[in-house]
C-alpha cells in the first residue's frame, strides 16, 4: 500500500499539536533543551580560540579565560543533561499516551468495524507506524534535535561572520592577499562548504524511500510474527501445543516469516549502508574546504592561529548542523508518514448511527423489545444470517432460543445488543427504533453473558463489578446467586484474589467457574434485560442443575433471553423460539412445541433424550 504524500509542515504541526495537547509541558522543555545544547559546543570553540591566542602572545589573563570556560562548561553541561533527561521522559510519556489513545479507540469503535479485515489492516499499520517505525518518542526526540541543529546554524553563522570583516592591508599587498581579505571570498568559501551537505539531500531522500519501502513490506510479516508470538507466550495454550505437537507447526510458520524478513533485511540493510557510506565520504570535503581557506588567510597574516581554530570549528559545525538538519527533516518527513497511519486510524469515523434520545427511566422494568421484519448478513458475506425475523420479547418473562448450529441464534443476540445494525428491518424499544436512542443508555438496559465471554487478569471482585470500585456486599450476593460464593470464600484473598498467572499469586479458574463469574457479572449490572448465551456449556450436570434452579431467582422481575443447546433448559422458560436457517420456524411454550410431533423442536428434544438414554436428562432436570 503506497502512503500518499502530504504537506510536511502541515502534518508536523498537526502531530506537534496532538502531542502538545496530551503533554502541555513538552514544547517548553524541548525548546530550552535545544537552546542550551546548541550553545554548549561554542563555549569551547570561542574560549579555545581566545586561550590559544593568549598563550601565543604570553598574556597572563589566560587562566581567567580557562576558569570561565570550565564554569560555563559545567553549568551548560549539567543543565542540558537534566533537560535532556526531562525531554526524554516527556517523549516517552507522549509515546505511551499515544498507545493509550489507540487502545481506547479500539475499545470504543464500532464492533462491526473492528471485525473487518480492512480495519484490522489499518490497526496493524497504525501499531507499526507508532511503535517499530515512527513512534511519538522518536518524533519528539528528532524534533528537539532539529531545533538544536537550527540554533547551531544560527550560532555558527554569528561566529563565522568574523571572516567577513576585512583587515587593513598595506598599499603594496599582492592581489592574492587582497582576494583572501575580501568578504566575497569568505562568502564563497562558506557557501562552498555548505553546498557539500546540501548536495547530500537527494541521498537522504533516497535513504528515506528505502526505509519506507522496507516498512511497507514488513507490515504484514510483523503482524504475523507478533500473532505467532502471542500464541506461544499464552501459557493457557500450552496444553494443546504439547498434546498435538503444535509447536512444530508454529515454529515452521515462524521460521517462514523470519526467512522472508531476513531476506529483505539483508537487501535493504546493504542498500542503506551503501547510501550512508557515500554521505560520509561526501561530507569530509567540508573540513577540507574550511582548513584550506582559513589556513591560507592565516599564512597571509589576515587572522590569528586562534582564529583559524575558531573558524574551522565554526564552519565545520555550520556544515554539520545544516547536514544534520536536512537529514532530520528527512527523518521527520518519514516519521510523519508513519504516524499519519496512526492519526488516520484514530480518525476513522463511526459507521453506526448514535442517537440522542434518552432511555426512559423505569423501576418496573417495563421495556418492550420487538424485532420487526429484521434481516441481516455480515459484511462481505452473500449468505443471510437472519431473514425476515419478527418477534416480540415478553416483558418480565423468560424466553428460550433454541436451534441447530448456524441457525442465527447468536446473531440475533448481537443485533439485540447493537453490536451490529440490521441490514433490513428494525428493532424497537417501546415502539422506537433502538438506533435513535443514545447507545450508552441503551446498553445500560442489557446484562449479557456471551458464549465466548472473557475474564480478565485482574482482581476477582473487579471482574464481577467490571470496575475498580465496587460494593463487596453486592459482589458476594451475585456470587451466591451464581453458585460460586463458597469457592471464592475458600480463596486466601477473597474478592481481592487475582485471576490467572499474569497477576502475582494469581488463581487459575476452571471453565465452569469462569462461566459462573460471567453470570455473576451480568447479575451485578442489574439491568432489566438479561441475556445468557450458552451460560452452562462448561458446567457439570450438578452445577447446571443448580443454575437452572437458581435461574428464576436470578432474573426475577426481569426480561430474560436464554440460548442453549440443552433442550431441557426450555422447561423453566415461558416462551420458546425455534431458529432454523436464519428465521424463526416455531414459537410457543415447551408443552405446545413438544406436542407438534413433526416440528424441529420435538425432533431435537427426542434426539437429546435418545442420546442420554432412557431420557436421563429429562429425569435429572425434572
Amino acid at each position: 500500500m503506497k502512503i500518499p504524500k502530504n504537506n510536511f509542515f502541515r502534518d508536523c504541526c498537526k502531530l506537534i499539536a496532538l502531542v502538545q495537547h496530551r503533554r502541555p509541558t513538552m514544547l517548553p522543555v524541548v525548546l530550552l533543551t535545544a537552546v542550551l545544547e546548541s550553545a554548549f559546543p561554542f563555549v569551547n570553540i570561542i574560549f579555545g580560540a581566545l586561550i590559544l591566542d593568549c598563550l601565543i602572545k604570553g598574556d597572563e589573563s589566560v587562566m581567567v579565560l580557562v576558569w570561565w570556560m570550565i564554569g560555563l562548561n559545567f553549568a551548560l553541561g549539567c543543565s542540558s543533561r537534566v533537560l535532556r533527561w526531562i525531554c526524554r521522559a516527556e517523549a516517552l510519556t507522549a509515546d505511551q499516551l499515544a498507545l493509550g489513545a489507540m487502545t481506547e479507540k479500539c475499545m470504543t469503535m464500532d464492533y462491526q468495524q473492528l471485525e473487518t479485515q480492512e480495519i484490522m489492516d489499518k490497526k496493524a499499520r497504525a501499531e507499526e507506524g507508532c511503535t517499530n517505525q515512527g513512534s511519538f518518542f522518536e518524533f519528539v526526540w528528532n524534533l528537539s534535535e532539529l531545533l538544536c541543529h537550527g540554533l547551531t546554524v544560527l550560532y555558527a553563522l554569528i561566529t563565522v561572520s568574523r571572516l567577513f570583516v576585512s583587515s587593513s592591508l598595506p598599499a603594496d599587498a599582492n592581489i592574492w592577499v587582497q582576494a583572501l581579505n575580501s568578504p566575497w571570498m569568505a562568502l564563497a568559501a562558506v557557501v562552498l562548504a555548505l553546498a557539500v551537505p546540501l548536495g547530500c539531500v537527494p541521498l537522504t531522500r533516497w535513504a528515506n524511500r528505502v526505509s519506507l519501502e522496507w516498512y511497507n513490506i514488513n507490515v504484514d510479516g510483523n503482524r504475523r510474527g507478533a500473532a505467532l508470538s502471542r500464541i506461544v507466550e499464552d501459557y493457557r495454550q500450552g496444553k494443546d501445543q504439547r498434546t498435538y505437537r503444535i509447536s512444530d507447526m508454529l515454529m515452521d510458520k515462524y521460521e517462514r516469516v523470519m526467512d522472508v524478513f531476513c531476506k529483505h533485511a539483508k537487501t535493504f540493510g546493504l542498500r542503506t549502508q551503501a547510501i550512508q557510506s557515500l554521505v560520509t565520504v561526501v561530507n569530509l570535503n567540508t573540513v577540507l574546504i574550511a582548513y584550506l581557506f582559513t589556513g591560507m588567510k592565516a599564512m597571509a597574516g589576515l587572522i590569528t592561529v586562534g582564529m583559524v581554530f575558531m573558524q574551522v570549528e565554526a564552519i565545520t559545525a555550520l556544515a554539520g548542523a545544516v547536514r544534520e538538519a536536512v537529514a532530520m527533516v528527512g527523518c521527520l518527513d518519514l516519521q510523519r508518514k508513519y504516524l499519519n497511519e496512526y492519526v488516520d486510524f484514530l480518525a476513522i469515523p463511526s459507521e453506526k448511527y448514535n442517537g440522542t434520545l434518552p432511555v426512559e427511566k423505569r423501576d418496573d422494568g417495563d421495556f418492550d423489545l420487538e424485532f420487526r421484519d429484521v434481516s441481516f448478513r455480515y459484511p462481505n458475506q452473500e449468505q443471510w444470517s437472519l431473514r425476515h425475523v419478527s418477534c416480540r420479547l415478553p416483558k418480565g418473562r423468560k424466553l428460550a432460543i433454541v436451534g441447530p448450529n448456524g441457525a442465527g441464534k447468536t446473531t440475533f443476540i448481537k443485533l439485540l445488543c447493537r453490536l451490529y445494525d440490521p441490514t433490513e428491518g428494525e428493532i424497537l424499544l417501546n415502539g422506537i427504533d433502538i438506533r435513535k436512542y443514545d447507545y450508552g443508555e441503551y446498553l445500560s438496559l442489557l446484562s449479557v453473558v456471551f458464549q465466548d465471554f472473557r475474564m480478565f487478569s485482574m482482581k476477582l471482585g473487579e471482574n464481577v463489578a467490571a470496575s475498580v470500585h465496587y460494593d463487596p456486599q453486592r459482589v458476594w450476593e451475585c456470587l451466591d446467586k451464581a453458585g460460586l460464593r463458597q469457592r471464592v470464600e475458600g480463596m486466601r484473598e477473597g474478592l481481592e484474589t487475582g485471576l490467572y498467572q499474569q497477576k502475582e499469586n494469581g488463581v487459575e479458574i476452571s471453565g465452569g467457574e469462569g462461566q459462573k463469574l460471567a453470570i455473576a457479572r451480568a447479575l451485578y449490572k442489574d439491568a432489566p434485560v438479561v441475556i445468557l448465551d450458552e451460560p452452562t456449556a462448561a458446567l457439570d450436570p450438578v452445577s447446571e442443575y443448580d443454575i437452572y434452579n437458581r435461574f428464576g431467582q436470578m432474573v426475577e422481575g426481569k426480561t430474560s433471553v436464554y440460548i442453549s443447546h440443552r433442550m431441557s433448559s426450555c422447561r423453566f422458560c415461558d416462551l420458546v423460539f425455534v431458529f432454523d436457517g436464519g428465521t424463526i420456524t416455531q414459537r410457543g411454550t415447551h408443552e405446545e412445541l413438544l406436542a407438534q410431533k413433526e416440528g424441529l423442536y420435538a425432533q431435537l428434544w427426542q434426539a437429546q433424550a435418545l442420546y442420554y438414554g432412557e431420557s436421563q436428562e429429562l429425569q435429572f432436570l425434572t
